[in-house]
């Protein structure tokens, strides 16, 4: 890169990345193996419009990714050439709001030529408040087997639904997404906190459905306004006394996809999850020696159950699993800045998942199935140490 030596908001940069991965794998008797390189390059100019409250940023960039996937006994290759310009223009008045919108517009030799925008605004209505918005469409090609490797470790037959598409006969996926946050500091009891609130949505156009509802076989096939993913989320933090900080949140999740057998919840996914995390530390001594004490609990709703109606009748679960909660805590002594000792333990209520692999027994039977995991397998773990900082 260069910064213009008297005009230090204006610069050149350039960037280049080569990756390549090699893998070899196999799951009982299917093999997968993928070998994929590529190339990235990206020049960018930075520079103002009249004065620094104006900023932009601009430039081109270039791809090439090569894809070669051997999948049990079909060979799966390909290319991929991207080229593409992209400007950026970022506003701040150092006041109260600051916002960033972008454009790229791209040409592939198999998305063909798509744009992309996106907003990103922030608004301080007080001191102590702020507001944050963001919006922005997606395009990508779906690497269905490297990022579902899950479902080799299970005897489903793997069907792909051609629609004509160039990535394993499908389309490419295409969303919007929107989101908005809140943040407002407070000040109660003479002690400060804050909390926030976020929602985000995505809407797909187009997208890839990964199908489990046959308990024979995984589908991979594309769907068409039919899925949703929406995502609400509040947390606050607050400390109550001197040394001692709660942090707390809540989640929920609804994401609906489109299936051939109709929408359904995603599986294995839980639409209600809740935190809190209690931190306290003692007084320090003159040598900084003092005591810290950690507590975390978690708790996640019930999830859905791909469908297991074929399995024998001791291998078949029910249609929803059952919430759960996980516990960890740690008790640290410091005994100087230098040296410490610490002693703790997760999931202290020892909940774990009765049957996390189906038909273990017998990994070639029909019943095997070890992508069915929905709470913890390990059971409770406890461990001590100590740590040494080297001035």
């Amino acid at each position: 890169g260069y910064v213009f030596p008297d005009l230090p908001y204006k610069s050149f940069g350039f960037q280049m990345a080569y990756s390549h991965h090699n893998q070899d794998s196999y799951f009982g008797l299917k093999e997968y193996n993928i070998n994929h390189k590529s190339v990235y390059a990206n020049l960018i100019y930075n520079s103002i419009i009249s004065d620094t409250r104006n900023k932009f940023v601009t430039g081109i960039s270039t791809s090439f990714d090569n894809y070669d996937e051997l999948v049990l006994t079909t060979d799966y290759n390909r290319n991929e050439k991207s080229v593409g310009a992209f400007f950026e223009y970022n506003y701040d008045n150092l006041d109260n709001l600051s916002l960033s919108a972008g454009i790229r517009i791209d040409h592939h030799n198999l998305l063909e030529t798509f744009i992309t925008p996106r907003l990103h605004v922030k608004y301080t209505p007080w001191d102590t408040g702020t507001l944050r918005f963001s919006a922005g469409r997606g395009k990508k090609s779906a690497a269905i087997f490297a990022e579902n490797q899950w479902l080799f470790g299970t005897n489903r037959n793997i069907n792909i639904i051609n629609n004509n598409g160039v990535f394993y006969g499908l389309n490419p996926e295409i969303a919007w997404n929107y989101g908005t946050s809140f943040n407002q500091k407070f000040n109660l009891f003479n002690r400060n906190g804050d909390f926030t609130f976020d929602f985000y949505k995505t809407d797909f156009s187009e997208q890839i459905i990964v199908d489990v509802e046959n308990p024979s076989e995984v589908s991979f096939y594309n769907v068409s306004s039919k899925s949703k993913a929406n995502s609400f989320q509040f947390e606050v933090n607050y400390s109550p006394f001197i040394r001692f900080s709660i942090k707390t949140a809540y989640k929920y999740q609804d994401i609906n996809n489109g299936y051939i057998s109709g929408a359904k919840q995603q599986p294995l996914q839980p639409k209600n999850r809740f935190f809190t995390n209690l931190a306290f530390e003692t007084h320090q001594t003159e040598k900084g020696a003092n005591w810290k004490f950690d507590y975390t609990y978690n708790w996640q709703s019930e999830q859905r159950i791909p469908d297991t109606s074929i399995y024998t009748p001791n291998y078949q679960l029910p249609a929803f699993a059952d919430a759960h909660i996980s516990m960890n805590a740690q008790i640290t002594k410091v005994f100087s800045p230098r040296f410490e000792c610490y002693i703790g333990g997760e999931n202290l209520t020892n909940d774990k998942q009765k049957i996390p692999i189906l038909g273990a027994d017998n990994p070639f039977g029909t019943n095997f199935d070890s992508s069915i995991v929905y709470s913890s397998v390990l059971g409770s773990m406890y461990y001590t140490g100590i740590r040494f900082n080297i001035e």
